[in-house]
């Protein structure tokens, strides 16, 4: 585990100005209610945090960011593939 491997989850937020949802990539307008991703490190996090819209979240609920987690690891893995044949 590294130093930013940190337990995650999502907090009920208002947003404030406009933002896109990182799993249907709708827009969350500014006023919405929306999901964030929080963790203890609130810099870098700030900096990288996943926005999930109130649809999105009515569907998937917490499974959002194991949803997010294997997508990323899908486009680790298509890297590293691709990096064979380079």
């Amino acid at each position: 585990m590294g130093k930013y491997d940190q337990t995650k989850h999502l907090k009920k937020t208002k947003a404030r100005t406009l933002h896109k949802c990182n799993t249907c990539n709708g827009k969350i307008d500014a006023g919405e209610y929306y999901y964030v991703e929080t963790q203890k490190d609130k810099f870098l996090h700030s900096l990288h945090a996943k926005r999930f819209c109130f649809k999105c979240y009515e569907k998937h609920g917490d499974r959002l960011l194991i949803i997010e987690r294997e997508k990323e690891q899908r486009e680790l893995d298509k890297s590293k593939s691709l990096a064979n044949y380079l």
